[in-house]
């Protein structure tokens, strides 16, 4: 949870009190390989951290999966539609390694925006990081596969050394 903490605090100190309330919160959720955290037509109900491991989110186009994104350690994830508007999700969600996730309801994020308005300015970071890495993913979509293997090449590496990463992704 420190690595946490360390993003957060990179986008300005939290408050003493916002720090002890997700301390009390954000429990470590240990999830296995493929084990799935939310389902296509399902309610998002959490915002989360990844500590440790690999998250996909994929959609199902005629008879095949169409990775919408992948998240790894250090990333904050949800199925932002689905968790900021309560509607049912358009993708499932699933740890593709055993990983370990933090995370709040949505009735706490709801609580701590209320509670702590200078947590506006952390959601407002992650929420343009986020965001651009989303107009990224899209621009990606469009390209040939060996475009997307050598822009991850590029920009990321460690994911390509990953058993699956290569099969999700192209």
């Amino acid at each position: 949870m420190d690595q946490l903490f360390l993003l957060l605090d990179s986008f300005g100190i939290l408050e003493e009190g916002l720090r002890k309330y997700l301390e009390a919160v954000l429990k470590p959720i240990h999830l296995s390989k493929k084990q799935v955290l939310l389902r296509e037509g399902a309610v998002a109900r959490y915002i989360g951290f990844i500590e440790k491991g690999v998250i996909r989110s994929y959609r199902q186009v005629k008879k095949s999966e169409m990775t919408i994104w992948l998240m790894r350690e250090g990333d904050i994830f949800a199925s932002l539609r689905s968790f900021f508007l309560r509607l049912q999700a358009l993708e499932t969600i699933e740890a593709l390694e055993p990983c370990i996730i933090h995370a709040i309801t949505h009735e706490q994020y709801l609580y701590i925006l209320k509670t702590w308005p200078s947590f506006n300015l952390h959601r407002a970071e992650i929420l343009q990081k986020y965001y651009l890495l989303s107009e990224e993913r899209e621009i990606m979509r469009e390209q040939d596969a060996n475009v997307k293997f050598g822009y991850l090449m590029k920009h990321y590496p460690d994911l390509i050394q990953r058993e699956y990463t290569v099969r999700c992704l192209m």
